[in-house]
């Protein structure tokens, strides 16, 4: 499944890629020449996310119309759907206030993990430009709590770090809690990825649930001296990197749990989602989307990412809104087995 939605995605892509008309092409120039486009981080400064967008700018500016200005703001909270709030209601609608944010901006709505009022938005009219990264999330322990495996957390009592209720760090260990009979006890509160890192230096947690770059990228020497160990992957199959280490797909057998699983894991093939608010015109769309995808392309662009320890597999804006599709239109019997499961695992 993985590898058609990869091919499609490189065929919408070069589709994207395509001019605008020249009449659309002028007039999205004249719009954009000298203005600033604010880019907003849902998540906490220093993380993946941080990490992810800064590189990224510089060309998103060479490749659009005009030459704007990109400017960097965080606005972290509930997974990223306070920032998709804020560009769904209260900012401009013309082009120039994008965002990044979790891939669980097109599934809150209908799983309401963070509250059944929470996420204002409709993830179909969101316009969808791009994900540079395409990645699991995995499950690592601290080197001294004694867990070499995920069986270990069977019987060991461990606490893993979160964010939110309705984050994929609090998500994820409660499906292993409840699919595979785990007694991980998730504490929740933390602002972002390196305020758990730091609490679990200081010993107030043991465990993460996390995108595996964001220890490449900010703890490689942990997992390098064995102080970071990672015991499960959540992707529809293993990372060729972590290829001695499961996936959930794999220890879970009964096929309900498997469909529900599936279709989560989809979040996954749009790891890191770019996109506007609703209403951007859809010429200007069309230019985020296609300045994001020669951005990708560009060699510069992929050698710093590289350098910055960013494993580069972007999908398109368009490839990204089928995925969407695909989650609004899922049965609502699956939607409601995966949050009953995620809520009794938080128990």
């Amino acid at each position: 499944m993985a590898q058609s939605i990869f091919l499609k995605s490189m065929i919408i892509g070069a589709a994207t890629a395509i001019a605008l008309p020249a009449a659309a092409a002028d007039s999205v120039e004249a719009f954009y020449k000298g203005k600033t486009i604010e880019f907003i981080v849902g998540a906490a400064a220093g993380g993946g996310f941080d990490l992810t967008t800064r590189p990224l700018l510089p060309y998103l500016s060479k490749y659009m119309p005009g030459n704007p200005t990109f400017v960097v703001r965080n606005m972290p909270g509930a997974a990223g759907i306070i920032m998709t709030n804020y560009l769904a209601g209260g900012a401009v609608k013309d082009g120039t206030v994008i965002g990044m944010a979790t891939s669980n901006v097109p599934f809150e709505p209908r799983l309401k993990t963070a509250g059944s009022n929470t996420a204002r938005y409709d993830p179909l009219k969101l316009g969808w430009i791009g994900t540079p990264v395409r990645e699991p999330q995995v499950s690592w322990v601290w080197g001294g709590a004694g867990v070499n495996s995920w069986e270990d957390l069977r019987t060991k009592k461990i606490r893993f770090g979160a964010t939110s209720v309705g984050g994929d760090n609090s998500i994820f260990p409660a499906l292993a809690n409840k699919l595979l009979g785990l007694k991980s006890e998730i504490v929740m509160g933390y602002q972002g990825v390196s305020e758990i890192f730091l609490a679990i230096e200081r010993g107030e947690l043991e465990a993460n649930n996390t995108a595996y770059s964001n220890l490449e990228i900010s703890k490689s020497d942990w997992l390098k001296d064995g102080k970071a160990k990672v015991v499960m992957q959540f992707g529809l199959e293993r990372m060729p990197v972590l290829k001695d280490v499961p996936s959930i797909m794999e220890l879970v057998k009964n096929p309900d749990d498997l469909e529900i699983l599936r279709f989560y894991l989809l979040k996954f093939e749009m790891h890191r989602p770019i996109f506007t608010g609703p209403g951007v015109p859809e010429e200007r769309l069309e230019a985020l989307r296609t300045a994001f995808d020669k951005a990708m392309a560009d060699p510069n662009f992929i050698a710093d990412a590289k350098r910055g320890g960013i494993d580069i597999s972007p999908l398109g804006g368009k490839a990204i809104a089928k995925l969407v599709d695909e989650v609004i239109t899922t049965p609502e019997s699956v939607v409601e087995r995966l949050g009953q499961t995620i809520n009794a695992g938080m128990k």
